[in-house]
Order: structure tokens, then sequence, then C-alpha cells
């Protein structure tokens, strides 16, 4: 039994991202647009740091380091993008309008996460070499990393037809629980469905 050095320093990172991000862009009296950027940023290094440690898990897929560059890269970027739904919403360019909503953008609405998952399972059955259900775990990482870190201040919204509900806003701890749960919840996913079985990085390896 041994420590899995390397997973251990990519979830120290991804705390550190965490919790420094948040900590950078607290405080009324930075700019609106600096504190906009620091929340981004956080965004699409959180999405990206998990979106490494799902890939870490999936060693029998054989991907090449292109293929992990743009996998990565996607987790970052769709974790960045889902904020743009503020300006669409807002009908305005002006980060004051996109930051003072009436009501949650569409892109936050989390049953886009369900939808992602069941995607994924179909994908995974389908897809001869597995390409397309990672990409697709990479957007669900991307989704869920960014609404448990927005949760944090309005909690998770829910809308589907005929039915609207919100949590509270979670603690905070319960948000870096999560965040470090959620890539290990989305190999595993990868790992029960479809014909291929990604390599599980386990925190404490067996010998």
């Amino acid at each position: 039994m041994f420590l899995n050095i390397n997973l251990f320093l990519k979830h120290l990172a991804l705390l550190a991202v965490c919790i420094g991000g948040d900590k950078l862009g607290e405080g009324a009296s930075k700019p609106a647009l600096l504190r906009a950027f620091i929340d981004n940023a956080t965004h699409a290094l959180i999405g990206l740091i998990a979106g490494d440690i799902v890939l870490g898990s999936v060693k029998q897929h054989h991907l090449t380091r292109q293929e992990y560059y743009i996998l990565v890269l996607e987790a970052a970027i769709v974790s960045s993008f889902i904020d743009l739904d503020h300006f669409i919403e807002a009908k305005s360019i002006r980060l004051q309008d996109a930051t003072n909503l009436d009501r949650r953008p569409f892109l936050h609405n989390s049953a886009i996460c369900v939808l992602i998952f069941i995607l994924v399972i179909v994908l995974h059955r389908m897809d001869s070499n597995g390409l397309l259900s990672i990409a697709g775990a990479m957007a669900l990482g991307a989704f869920s990393t960014h609404h448990t870190r927005d949760a944090t201040r309005r909690g998770i919204w829910f809308k589907v037809p005929y039915l609207e509900t919100s949590t509270p806003a979670i603690p905070y701890t319960v948000y870096l629980a999560l965040v470090s749960a959620i890539p290990h919840a989305i190999s595993q996913l990868l790992r029960l469905t479809g014909r291929a079985h990604p390599q599980m990085s386990r925190l404490i390896e067996m010998v």
C-alpha cells in the first residue's frame, strides 16, 4: 500500500485553486472587472484540473498527447464559457448588466448535468474508441464543478418542465469535498458503463 503522490498533488492543486481563487476575488474594493476575471479564471482552472484527474483514470484508452491536450483544454474552456450566459440573458455586453440579473441564467440550470450524464452513458455504449464519451465526461466535469462552486452563494438550481427548485447555499467545506469527489465519480461512471473499463487512479494504491 502506498500513497499515489501524483494524484495527491493534483488534489492539493485543485483545493489550492478553489480556496486561493475565492480569497483573491474577495473584497468590494477590487474593480468589478478584476473580480469577474478572477472568478472566471478560477472556474477554468478547476475544470482543467478536474479534467486532468479524470483523464488520468482512462489510461486504457491510450490517449495521444494531442488528444489529451484537446480534452483538458475542453474542460477548462467549457467551465469558463458557462458564464457567457449572463451576457446572453442580460442581452448586453456590459458587466454591470450581466451581474445584476433578476433570475439565474440558463446554463446554470443543473438539469444540464443530468442531460450530459445520460449523453455520456449513451456515447460510451456507441463509441468504439471512447473519445466521444470522454469528451462528454469533460463537459460533465466542467458543468458540475462550476455549478457546485456557484452553489456556495446561491445553491443548486434545477429547472425542468413543470418543476423548478433550488437548494440553500451549500457550506464551503461541502463544496470542497464535492469538487474533489466529482472527477472520481465521473471516472467511476466511465468504468461502469459501456465496453471500456478505465484504470482507476486512487489516492492509496494497493501493491
